[in-house]
This record gives C-alpha cells, sequence and structure tokens, in this order.
C-alpha cells in the first residue's frame, strides 16, 4: 500500500496538470517595431523571456493604448502593462497614482524626425522654442519638453499616431516630430504612405532622450509579487 501511495504521488507531481506553471495576464499595445499586431516583438520577447526564467508564463494581448493602462489598472484579470516610460506621477513608490514599474527591459532611443531640406536644428530646450513641433496625442515624450509643452513654451501640432506625425512633418505642418528612431524606420519601410515620403526626411542625430522600456505593474499585493519576480529574473 505504501508503495502504491508513493508511485500515485509520484505521478500526481509529474502530470501536467501539477507542473503547471503559474501565469501573469499583461497588456500591451501594437508598436512596431517594438510590439507587432499580433503581440510579437523584441519586447514582447524580452518579457516573456524574463518570466519564464522566474518559473512564470507570461500571456500578452494587444488592446488600444488607453484600454490597455486601464485594464491593467483596474482590472485585476490583467496584472500589467507594458512597454512604458518611466513617470514619476505614475509611480506608486514615487506617490505616484497608477503602478509599480519594474526594471528596464529595454531602450527607445527618441529624438526628432524631420525634413532634409528644413534648417531645424537644436541643442537645448530654449532652441525648440522657434519651432512647432509634432507630437503624438498622449504620448509622454521627455519630462522637460513635455513641461514646456503644457506651460505653452513650445508650439506643438498634435497627431493621432506615429504615421501620421511623420506624414505632418513632411508636409510642412510642423518643423519636426517627436519619435522613437526605431518606430520611423520601421514606418518608413513598412508603411505605405510614409515610405512614399520617407526619402525627403531624415532622423536629427540630436537624440530628447533614450528612454527604458518598463512594464507598469498594478499596484497591489499581486502587482508587487509578480513586479518583484521579474526585476529578479532580469
Amino acid at each position: 500500500m505504501r508503495l502504491l501511495l508513493a508511485t500515485a504521488t509520484a505521478a500526481f507531481l509529474m502530470s501536467p496538470l501539477a507542473a503547471q506553471a503559474e501565469t501573469v495576464k499583461l497588456t500591451t499595445l501594437e508598436w512596431p517595431p517594438y510590439v507587432m499586431a499580433d503581440a510579437s516583438g523584441p519586447s514582447s520577447d524580452a518579457v516573456k523571456a524574463a518570466f519564464e526564467k522566474a518559473g512564470i508564463a507570461a500571456e500578452v494581448a494587444v488592446f488600444p493604448w488607453n484600454r490597455a493602462i486601464n485594464l491593467a489598472q483596474k482590472d485585476p484579470e490583467w496584472i500589467g502593462v507594458y512597454p512604458e516610460y518611466y513617470a514619476e506621477d505614475s509611480d506608486a513608490e514615487k506617490g505616484g497614482d497608477r503602478c509599480l514599474f519594474s526594471k528596464s527591459f529595454g531602450v527607445s532611443p527618441v529624438g526628432f524626425v524631420q525634413r532634409k531640406d528644413s534648417d531645424f536644428s537644436w541643442s537645448s530646450h530654449d532652441d525648440l522654442k522657434a519651432h512647432k513641433i509634432g507630437v503624438v496625442r498622449g504620448y509622454n515624450n521627455e519630462e522637460k519638453f513635455d513641461g514646456m509643452v503644457a506651460a505653452g513654451d513650445i508650439a506643438v501640432e498634435e497627431a493621432d499616431d506615429d504615421s501620421q506625425n511623420i506624414l505632418k512633418v513632411a508636409g510642412g505642418r510642423s518643423a519636426a516630430g517627436v519619435i522613437d528612431k526605431l518606430v520611423f524606420e520601421h514606418l518608413a519601410q513598412n508603411d505605405p504612405a510614409v515610405a512614399k515620403v520617407a526619402g525627403d526626411l531624415k532622423f536629427n542625430d540630436n537624440l530628447l532622450i533614450e528612454h527604458g522600456l518598463f512594464i507598469c505593474f498594478e499596484n497591489s499585493d499581486a502587482g508587487k509579487a509578480a513586479r518583484d519576480k521579474f526585476n529578479s529574473a532580469l
């Protein structure tokens, strides 16, 4: 009888149900080349690999950005959202009102796209006051830049997405547009409308900022536990 019980226990421990890994669910957005429409891409690969190292299976789903944020913040089914830039006013551990930030799992080089025949140049934020700058509505760009925009010190031309932002630069609606360098290069090759004007554009050599990429975890005990496991795996 003891032998039978031991054998049965061992069989159970080796069964798929018993061996099933812990699972977390994360929201994301379509943001090529970092995250594609099917949730694949280097950001997803990095996030899944770190969780896998921690013995956790990460399930991810693509949503419009505002919904991705709201689900991760308010729906307990979703434990976090990525890729995010760090923002202190969102950091619940720094008095913010949203979430718990992970360690950085990647980088995003952010600067300006401009026309090749443009006289746009800059070395300090004050230089930007002389130009109308294209931005995507709702995006965090860089803290000092965003503060100057909010104060009315820098005039902006808002766009609904990165492609529209680029097209407005190409059409002269803005002197330059804030964009991630890899996003610009991807759209120049893969977006038909952007590809038509890409030859007239260039990415300015002077970066605005190189952001880290983070998961913004739900501000809860479960979110903190998942964040700490992710960070340890990194």
